[in-house]
Order: structure tokens, then C-alpha cells, then sequence
């Protein structure tokens, strides 16, 4: 199994709400990933962290082994 993407434990807070709690998922490459939950459910928040344009506040993710936002 090769991780092309790692969430580690991720938070993301937006003053007093916290929209992320603690999620932690491999994505394997080469396989097709879906993000499924209700509205407001962070889906969109935990790509923006994935890509980078929103960094988490607590917890890390890497792409192919570095880390977003080093």
C-alpha cells in the first residue's frame, strides 16, 4: 500500500467553531477516494486543507510524504 495522502489527527478551528475534529485518513494512490457527509460537514474545508489553502489548526497532512504548508 503506497499513501499518496496522509491526514493525521486534523483540527481546524474558525475563531470559536471548531469545523474539523481529529480526523485521520490514508489515501492510497492509484485508487479512487470520495468524500462523502452532510452540508457543513467540513468536506470542503478538509480539501482546502489537503491542497494547502487553508492550513489546520492542529494535526498535520502530507502529500507523497511532505508535509502542507512546510
Amino acid at each position: 500500500m503506497d499513501v499518496a495522502i496522509s491526514v493525521q489527527d486534523v483540527y481546524k478551528r474558525f475563531g470559536e467553531e471548531t469545523v474539523l475534529t481529529g480526523v485521520s485518513h490514508d489515501f492510497e494512490e492509484g485508487k479512487i477516494h470520495g468524500i462523502v457527509g452532510n452540508n457543513g460537514s467540513g468536506k470542503t474545508v478538509l480539501m482546502k486543507c489537503i491542497c494547502g489553502f487553508l492550513l489546520p489548526t492542529k494535526g498535520k497532512i502530507l502529500v507523497r510524504y511532505k508535509e502542507v504548508g512546510k
